[in-house]
C-alpha cells in the first residue's frame, strides 16, 4: 500500500511540479522573452501610465483648452488611488521627451520644409497635418506647438502624481529620435524603432495590462493599441483617461474595442487584479494540499 502511494505520488509530482513551481514562485524578472508560459494559469499584471507631464495638463497642449476641454489633471487621483489599491507587479510611466528640433513642432516647419511632400511654400497652421516624405521616412504629421521638450519643467510628471522607486517601477522615454513622432509607448509612429518597454513587460513575464493616462485619442490609444498587437491582455481604465476631441476619441474608442481591448472603469481594477492574484494562492494551496493528504494517508 505504502509502495502504491508513493507511485501515485510521483506520478502526481511528475505531472503537476511544474505547474507548482511557477504559482509558488514570486514574480522577479527573467531572461524568458515568451510573454506567457502555454501550461501556466498564472497571470501577471502591469499599469501603464502614459505621459501625465505638464505639458498637457497645464503648458502649451493643455488639454483643457483643447477642443475636448478635459483636464487632464483629473486624471491624477484616479491613477494614485490605483497606485495605492491595486497590488499591479510592474508599474510604467512613460513620458514624451523631445530635442528641440524635434519633426511635431510647428516652429520647426520652415526647416523641414524641404521634405514636405507637396507644394512646398504652402502656408501651415498649428495643428495642421502634413506629410514629410523625409529625412527618415514618409511620415504624416500633426504640427504641433513645443511641449515635453527634454529637461524641462513641462516635460516633468504631475507634481501630485504618485511617482514611487522601487525596483518594479520603471520609467520608459519616447519620441528622442528628432526626425519620427512617437505617439505608443512601445514604437515610433512609423514602427521603425521600439522602445523598452516591451522588453521590460516580458523580462517580467507581464501578461496584462492597465492603460491610464493623456491623451485618450492620441498617446494612450496607440499604446493600448501596440499592446493588443504584441500579444497582451489590454485593458484601457476609462475613467482614468482624458483626450483632445470628443470626435478623435470615439473613434479610437471604436477601433481600440473593435481590435479586443476592453474597457474598464477605475473601480473594477482592483477585483480584477486580486482576483489573478487569489487564482495564483488558490493553486498554491491546491496543489500542496493534494501532496499532503498523500504523504499522511
Amino acid at each position: 500500500m505504502f509502495l502504491d502511494r508513493t507511485r501515485l505520488l510521483i506520478l502526481y509530482l511528475t505531472v503537476n511540479l511544474p505547474l507548482i513551481m511557477v504559482t509558488t514562485a514570486s514574480v522577479q524578472p527573467s531572461n524568458d522573452h515568451k510573454i506567457k508560459n502555454k501550461n501556466s494559469t498564472q497571470e501577471i499584471s502591469s499599469l501603464i501610465v502614459v505621459d501625465v507631464q505638464n505639458c498637457f495638463i497645464s503648458g502649451n497642449l493643455a488639454l483643457i483648452d483643447s477642443p475636448a476641454k478635459q483636464e487632464g489633471a483629473d486624471v491624477v487621483p484616479i491613477i494614485n488611488h490605483l497606485l495605492q489599491t491595486v497590488s499591479f507587479d510592474v508599474i510604467i510611466y512613460t513620458h514624451d521627451w523631445h530635442p528641440t528640433d524635434h519633426i511635431s513642432f510647428y516652429q520647426n516647419l520652415n526647416k523641414r520644409r524641404q521634405y514636405l511632400l507637396g507644394d512646398q511654400n504652402k502656408n501651415y497652421s498649428l495643428f495642421d497635418t502634413v506629410t514629410y516624405k523625409g529625412p527618415l521616412v514618409q511620415t504624416e504629421q500633426v504640427l504641433w506647438p513645443l511641449h515635453c521638450i527634454q529637461n524641462t519643467n513641462g516635460a516633468k510628471l504631475h507634481k501630485d502624481l504618485i511617482v514611487e522607486s522601487k525596483s518594479n517601477v520603471f520609467h520608459v522615454r519616447k519620441g528622442l529620435n528628432p526626425d519620427v513622432d512617437s505617439y505608443s509607448a512601445f514604437w515610433d509612429n512609423n514602427k521603425q524603432q521600439k522602445t523598452d518597454l516591451d522588453s521590460i513587460l516580458r523580462r517580467w513575464n507581464v501578461t496584462h495590462v492597465y492603460v491610464t493616462g493623456l491623451a485618450t485619442d492620441y498617446c494612450v490609444a496607440a499604446t493600448a493599441l501596440d499592446a493588443i498587437d504584441l500579444k497582451y491582455t489590454t485593458y484601457l481604465v476609462e475613467d482614468a483617461c482624458r483626450g483632445v476631441s470628443l470626435e478623435t476619441i470615439d473613434k479610437k474608442k471604436q477601433e481600440m474595442k473593435q481590435r479586443g481591448i476592453t474597457f474598464v472603469q477605475s473601480s473594477q481594477v482592483k477585483a480584477l487584479v486580486d482576483g489573478a492574484i487569489c487564482n495564483r494562492i488558490y493553486l498554491i494551496l491546491m496543489s500542496f494540499s493534494i501532496v499532503v493528504s498523500f504523504l499522511l494517508k
